[in-house]
């Protein structure tokens, strides 16, 4: 008679494995949903802290800054290409008065701002994420022009010494090459 009753007690175990499976399957369910939607509600605070950063830095800006050194831009030859004025927190570089640099001429665009200027930019707004940066201390540029002639170029929290050391060369090499392209004989 034991063995119909010992029967039952393995039915009945398998029934309760059968139900915790069931239950485990479905908190796993849950929670990956949950987990969905907290990566989803993560992504938009990301956003928002973003956009209210930066826009809190455009909206007070940072009051005219000195400059405290100007040091000139110069081809291999000594021709004056521009003069990049240096404060503490921004750089402004002026073409010189008799070269027109366009912004079309490469290689502007591919190198100085998608390489050079993008890059810093976008590497500040990762550190701001991670809490590496404060919002109004990400580097930040604006070109500006005359029709397509560059007037000035201004680099604002250009950071270390290193980076706008970095920031000299890449301007200088890339105003170089925008003044041998205008230059070269036809």
């Amino acid at each position: 008679m034991g063995e119909p009753e010992e029967e039952k007690s393995k039915e009945d175990a398998v029934k309760r494995l059968v139900g915790l499976k069931s239950y485990l399957e479905e908190r796993v369910r849950e929670l990956e949903q949950e987990t969905q939607q907290l990566r989803g509600f993560l992504d938009v605070v990301d956003e928002v802290v973003i956009a209210k950063s930066f826009q809190r830095a455009e909206v007070a800006p940072k009051p005219a800054e000195e400059y405290r050194q100007a040091i000139p831009l110069k081809t291999k030859n000594g021709v004056l290409l521009a003069v990049m004025h240096v404060g503490d927190y921004s750089t402004k570089i002026v073409p010189a008065e008799d070269v027109k640099f366009d912004t079309n001429t490469p290689p502007f665009q591919a190198f100085l701002i998608n390489r050079v200027l993008e890059p810093m930019q976008t590497q500040d707004r990762d550190g701001v994420l991670k809490g590496e940066v404060e919002p109004d201390k990400t580097l930040s540029f604006e070109v500006v022009k005359e029709d397509d002639l560059i007037k000035e170029i201004i680099i604002r929290n250009y950071g270390s010494e290193k980076r706008l050391n970095e920031i000299k060369s890449s301007v200088r090499w890339t105003l170089d090459k925008m003044y041998e392209k205008i230059h070269e004989p036809a």
